[in-house]
């Protein structure tokens, strides 16, 4: 049975129509993903983003042009999320606004800030943004790295907390 297959997928019609099958499914799939992308935030002017995101409270969230959302990203915006124009968020990037209040008594209480990501902006794979950051223009946020207080302009933070290489 094998055999068979890879003599069948030799022969040059099968494979045209195998790989114009594939092309028209990923032209499909690119689609479908950005009317996701658009009917969950509708703020996000000409921005793009991977179907598979996990995008909470959309409405909350505004993207300016020509940003990228890669794969496997979350962004929860259960209080502002803004995000400028040409920042990219690679693979498994969080954004959550939403925290627990440690400092209080158990069980303890949820809060939210607003988080804000300006213009240029490159977070690495696996980075992490909590509750009320500013990530300011062309900063660059190394891979792993978790985002726990404010980043200034073009500064770059690489490491497991916020740490300067400028």
């Amino acid at each position: 049975m094998r055999k068979a297959a890879q003599i069948l997928a030799s022969l040059p019609p099968v494979r045209f129509f195998s790989i114009l099958i594939i092309g028209v499914l990923s032209i499909f799939s690119r689609v479908l993903s950005n009317l996701k992308f658009k009917a969950l935030i509708p703020n996000s002017k000409n921005s793009i983003c991977h179907y598979s995101t996990e995008i909470k409270y959309g409405n909350n969230i505004t993207i300016g042009n020509f940003s990228k959302i890669g794969k496997h990203c979350s962004l929860g915006a259960k209080s502002p999320i803004t995000i400028g124009d040409h920042v990219t968020l690679s693979r498994g990037v969080i954004v959550e606004t939403a925290a627990l209040d440690l400092k209080g008594e158990k069980p303890y209480k949820h809060y939210s800030k607003p988080i804000v990501i300006e213009d240029g902006v490159w977070l690495a794979a696996n980075v992490i943004v909590l509750a009320g950051v500013t990530i300011k223009k062309n900063a660059l946020i190394g891979a792993g790295t978790v985002i726990t207080k404010n980043v200034e302009e073009g500064e770059i933070i690489v490491g497991a907390r916020n740490r300067s290489l400028s």
